[in-house]
């Protein structure tokens, strides 16, 4: 808060960390129950009672093999407290480590329905990238649900004109846009782009990864989250949820991921 040059813009921090939610990891469970609740008791959910489920991670194929929050919550799915609903119950799920597992046809020839999960839902572009990956179920008229703990209400709106239902405990608007009245918006935004070039921040992260303006954090924070919030840099190392690179997995080397995201 030192760092920031007004009072105006203290202010404006101030103000929105009142409405900032933090989901540690040990709420993950709680809040995953809750979700899954809730598409159990949605109509959407009456056909698919009773059939065999699928449950995968919501990876884009550039993050294959990769560890990401939505491999984490695979194993929460094997929860002693899921197991006591009825759908978690003799023997219907089956958990695949990755997406492309569902290439293969002696694995989902007996998949009736796919629940993709995550933690968090910020604009839906990691959604759509792996529902446009999985289009094949959608071709062979197997259903598909998006599960998240928390979720952006643009991004939810963003993956449901695809016509692909989206289920959350918690879902947000954005922390600025959607909480005033326009010409006062448009000055608190102002004031966040300044924050976000002090703190050296790449004007297209500004507002968070494609403008998303969220006030969130999870067991990581996502990008989507304002900066001020996350990023750090020389003179500015004390951010409050930061997303620091000095912590990474290293994993085999995997030639043909290599070539892809060379590609891309």
């Amino acid at each position: 808060m030192a760092e920031l040059e007004t009072d105006v813009q203290r202010d404006l921090i101030l103000g929105l960390t009142e409405n900032f939610l933090w989901v540690n990891s040990s709420m993950y469970e709680q809040y995953l129950l809750v979700t899954f609740q809730k598409l159990f008791q949605d109509k959407s959910w009456n056909p698919e009672k009773g059939k065999n489920i699928c449950i995968c991670p919501l990876l884009p194929e550039e993050d294959f093999g990769k560890i990401k929050s939505s491999t984490f919550m695979l194993y929460l799915c094997q929860s002693i407290l899921l197991r006591t609903y009825e759908e978690f119950q003799d023997g219907q799920v089956r958990i695949c480590e990755t997406p492309e597992v569902l290439k293969e046809e002696k694995y989902r020839k007996n998949i009736d329905s796919v629940i993709l999960i995550d933690d968090f839902i910020g604009s839906g572009e990691t959604a759509l990238g792996c529902m446009a990956y999985l289009d094949f179920l959608r071709q062979e008229g197997k259903k598909m649900y998006i599960l998240a703990m928390v979720a952006q209400k643009e991004g939810i709106n963003n993956i449901q004109k695809e016509g692909i239902p989206v289920f959350a405990d918690v879902v947000r608007e954005k922390g600025i846009s959607d909480q005033f009245e326009k010409e006062e918006a448009q000055q608190k935004l102002d004031e966040m782009k300044k924050i976000s070039k002090l703190l050296k921040v790449p004007s297209e992260m500004y507002l968070g990864f494609l403008q998303a303006e969220s006030l969130v954090a999870m067991n990581k924070t996502p990008n989507n989250t304002f900066p001020v919030y996350w990023h750090e840099k020389k003179g500015h190392s004390r951010a409050p949820f930061p997303r620091k690179e000095n912590v990474k997995m290293i994993r085999k080397e995997n030639k043909e991921q290599e070539r892809y995201e060379r590609r891309n």
